[in-house]
């Protein structure tokens, strides 16, 4: 894109901008055209293979492109994006991360292991700095691994490692399983599970300063005297950082298998407050929605988690993240499905849409936020479990884990205007 202003004056001036087109009646014109695409992780009902599927955002309204099936593999996997760029993960047992490049999405750029001095380091995540740096969670490891994600040999893509060995526990490792950067600085939320594989202990989330990796002592009240975040819910799961009120959400799922009751194991949604790191609780797990399974966070007042009643028997439900005041089921087609097995399962693209994961019947369940209604529904002929979107052009980078850099954008497909700084 075009540089037209100065740095310093840029934000302000694109403001204007977009607000004057706006004031002229200009409401689908795009300063900068961002194109994004969906990929997918998708596995087999029986567990034996898995692949992924790429599928365009847009149209809104449909119907959206889409090619399934793309390189088979193992089905314990996962996906990240930043950019053009696509990150296949192979988790337990495997223990590597593949990146492609969307142009060519069944074509390997590279493969590198995530295997240190453990016998399995189960990689579970990738969060980008940028394309120079990133952060690896490793779930069975005390540590992450600072990476480059454009490096061109194996030799060359560990640069560097975050020790959480102090979060242990009592299972040998602090099972760090999702993470987000906000404000400069790495949030990453550990499950800590014991010698049994169970929740008993309060999860954590450890902070850590970008520009140094080194971490940083939140001065928050804890049990165990340590430097991060503790949390008043067990087995974390999602993640995410929403700017519009600079606030990190965590969700925890609790005891999903054992029985445990939600006193003992609870499930939920929290706010920590990126200034203060203040947690609140904001909704609680237990009847009538079951555990919390997943969450994806749209706005202040608007949000989605997954109710977890039992295998196969989940419901998306809408809430209010700022009040906490659950409005029911988002829609009549999201009730008693199996969403998204243990991930997130929704995920929200550029135009405000929310891509839920339908496992029962293999398929991506498209949900306008505004409306409540769907919007599509993308066969992925294998179930769908998690959602990453690569960005071309226009505003953001393609990875919702960090802090957006700079720009102005008119959303040609819905009018919208998108500022960032």
């Amino acid at each position: 894109m075009i540089q037209l202003f100065r740095p310093a004056n840029r934000a302000v001036l694109c403001s204007a901008l977009c607000l004057t087109l706006i004031l002229f009646g200009i409401p689908a014109i795009a300063l900068a055209q961002q194109v994004q695409t969906a990929v997918v992780a998708t596995v087999a009902s029986d567990f034996s293979s898995g692949a992924h599927s790429v599928i365009a955002v847009d149209p809104v309204g449909g119907p959206r492109q889409a090619q399934n099936r793309l390189l088979a593999t193992i089905s314990d996997i996962t996906i990240t994006a930043h950019e053009n760029h696509f990150y296949r993960i192979e988790k337990f047992m495997a223990n590597n991360v593949t990146k492609f490049d969307i142009a060519a999405p069944d074509e390997v750029i590279w493969q590198f292991s995530t295997e240190g001095a453990e016998e399995d380091s189960n990689p579970y995540d990738l969060i980008f700095v940028n394309s120079q740096k990133a952060y690896l969670l490793r779930y069975g490891s005390a540590t992450a691994w600072i990476v480059n994600p454009s490096a061109a040999t194996e030799a060359d893509f560990k640069i560097g490692v975050l020790d959480l060995s102090a979060y242990d526990g009592g299972g040998g490792v602090p099972h760090m399983n999702s993470a987000v950067i906000a404000g400069g600085r790495l949030f990453i939320a550990m499950q800590r599970l014991d010698s049994f594989w169970q929740p008993s202990n309060d999860a954590y989330v450890a902070v850590f300063d970008v520009a140094t990796d080194e971490e940083i002592d939140t001065g928050t009240p804890n049990d165990d005297g340590l430097n991060g975040i503790q949390l008043p819910i067990r087995n974390t799961g999602a993640i995410q950082y929403l700017a519009a009120n600079n606030t990190i959400y965590v969700q925890g799922a609790g005891d999903l298998f054992g029985g445990g009751s939600q006193m003992n194991f609870p499930s939920g949604i929290v706010a920590i407050d990126l200034d203060t790191y203040e947690v609140e609780m904001v909704v609680s797990g237990g009847d009538p929605y079951g555990n919390i399974s997943g969450m994806s966070i749209v706005s202040p007042e608007k949000g989605y988690f997954v109710g977890y009643a039992d295998w196969g028997d989940n419901t998306l439900y809408a809430f209010n993240p700022t009040t906490g005041v659950v409005g029911g089921p988002a829609n009549s087609d999201l009730i008693s499905i199996n969403i998204a097995g243990l991930e997130s399962g929704a995920y929200v693209d550029k135009n405000g849409m929310l891509w839920v994961s339908d496992q029962t019947n293999a398929r991506l369940v498209i949900l306008d936020t505004e409306t409540g209604e769907i919007d599509e529904i993308i066969d992925t002929g294998l179930n769908p479990i998690r959602v990453a979107f690569t960005t071309q052009g226009g505003a953001g980078s393609g990875s919702s884990s960090s802090d957006s850099s700079g720009g102005c954008f008119i959303n040609s497909s819905t009018g919208s205007v998108s500022f960032w700084k």
